[in-house]
């Protein structure tokens, strides 16, 4: 059957949808949010190397993960996108795969964004490290309530937000235009003692910022005509994502000669120096704003994960029910904020290497379901397909895994980011002993 939507019925046809400029804010704000979360690739890999990378990343791997989306898009406009997308062409256990590793890195993100959002509070009220894993788990279970109360942030307009947070951002480029006319590149040489861990530590940081171009796939039958307007908004979001990063990297790091103290919520200091307090207290606030309105917006899904996974059959029955004052899974609430609270003292860096390898490694399989789409899907009547033909298909599949494969460099470095790796690969191999137990306890999903 070549319309795969006639397999997986698109759902919301009477709701309203995402126009297409509403769906580039909310793709700028799944995928970026702000060059927040890149300081420490400038500290890691150096600020030469981390322009790089800033620059090659989006060619070798947002593109190509933006085609790959448009494309699958189009072919399978459904609630749920990429995990029909694996389970439609490689199978249940594929499928559950995909979904297994969807979790890993959903998790791990979801503990970074307290983790950035005490980190900038921090330069408004001055905590020690202690002081800002306890802010980083109020802000956890504050959301954790709001959400089991029911309370949604109403009137919060995507377009808005990312109004918000690219302000003071644009207020530190205009500021440093001299700057940016008189570039003087920093004096740091562009690898140092350890290239492999210098490269792989950046370039995980860098995928992180980068990364997510199919995640509002999942709502893809919520899109109005997500057949045209899902590509269209990539190629503009793209291009906006870049010059977010690049812009406020070259300000800052323009005739630096140490890069030693940068680290997570940097760029607040940065815009002290070069603007003063109230560009300073602006970038801050904005860093705050940015990480608990991507919490809070993703906690609202991300808790319905184990929900919806305990109704098909994967996760104990109890994670199913709802409260009843309510209406909303307390219990799978619940487990997802003690999970969240238990990961944010493993730090950014940590978590950030955890979070890209369980990302790219569901990638791959996004990427091996556009293969066999293609050829068990060929007749695609007008719809769109990434150009080039056998050449550009290769490209938008060998390229983000080539990317990926960059960061391995990691597990060859002398730091703590060799540790990380080694935990990441671990943890991902255990995908078939939890398909395993989680059909055998609780049933799963019958394989057709």
């Amino acid at each position: 059957m070549n319309d795969a939507g006639a397999l997986y019925p698109v759902a919301g046809r009477t709701t309203r949808r995402l126009s297409l400029l509403p769906l580039i804010a909310v793709i700028y704000l799944v995928v970026s949010g702000g060059a927040y979360g890149l300081e420490d690739a400038v500290r890691l890999a150096g600020p030469r190397l981390t322009l790089l990378l800033c620059l090659v990343v989006p060619l070798t791997l947002s593109l190509p993960t933006a085609m790959m989306a448009a494309e699958l898009t189009a072919l399978m406009p459904v609630e749920g996108g990429f995990y029909f997308w694996v389970k439609e062409s490689l199978g249940p256990f594929a499928g559950f795969s995909e979904a297994y590793l969807t979790i890993l890195y959903t998790a791990v993100d979801m503990a970074i964004y307290p983790v950035l959002f005490a980190a900038y509070l921090s330069f408004l009220v001055p905590v020690g490290p202690t002081g800002q894993i306890a802010v980083g788990i109020a802000m956890i279970w504050i959301a954790g309530v709001m959400n089991l109360l029911g309370v949604r942030p109403v009137g919060i307009v995507s377009i808005l937000l990312m109004l918000v947070l690219l302000t003071p951002f644009v207020a530190m480029v205009l500021i440093g235009i001299p700057r940016l006319i008189h570039f003087s590149p920093p004096g740091q040489p562009l690898f140092g003692a350890d290239p492999l861990g210098a490269l792989g530590a950046g370039l995980t940081v860098v995928i992180w910022n980068f990364g997510g171009w199919e995640n509002v796939s999942v709502v893809a039958g919520e899109i109005d005509n997500p057949r045209r307007n899902y590509r269209r908004a990539v190629l503009v979001a793209l291009p906006l994502i870049v010059l977010g990063y690049i812009l406020p990297l070259l300000v800052c790091v323009s005739g630096t000669a140490k890069t030693a103290a940068w680290g997570t919520g940097w760029f607040s200091h940065e815009g002290y120096r070069i603007g003063g307090p109230l560009l300073g207290g602006a970038l801050a606030i904005g860093g705050a704003v940015m990480s608990f309105a991507v919490f809070e917006a993703a906690m609202l899904w991300v808790s319905r994960m184990p929900f919806v996974l305990a109704r098909e059959g994967y996760l104990p029955r109890p994670l199913s029910e709802l409260w009843s004052a309510t209406e909303t899974p307390g219990k799978s609430i619940l487990l997802c904020s003690i999970v969240f609270t238990l990961l944010i003292p493993l730090g950014f860096v940590a978590l950030v290497v955890l979070d890209v390898f369980f990302y790219m490694a569901a990638l791959v399989l996004e990427m091996t379901a556009l293969m066999q789409l293609r050829r068990t899907h060929p007749d695609r009547d007008g719809r769109f397909i990434v150009g080039g033909g056998t050449l550009g298909l290769a490209l938008t599949v060998a390229l983000p895994v080539l990317t990926w494969l960059a960061t391995f460099g990691l597990a060859l470095s002398t730091g703590g980011g060799s540790r990380d790796f080694i935990i990441a690969i671990a943890l991902a191999t255990t995908v078939w002993p939890a398909y395993v137990l989680t059909r055998r306890r609780w049933g799963g999903v019958a394989v057709g």
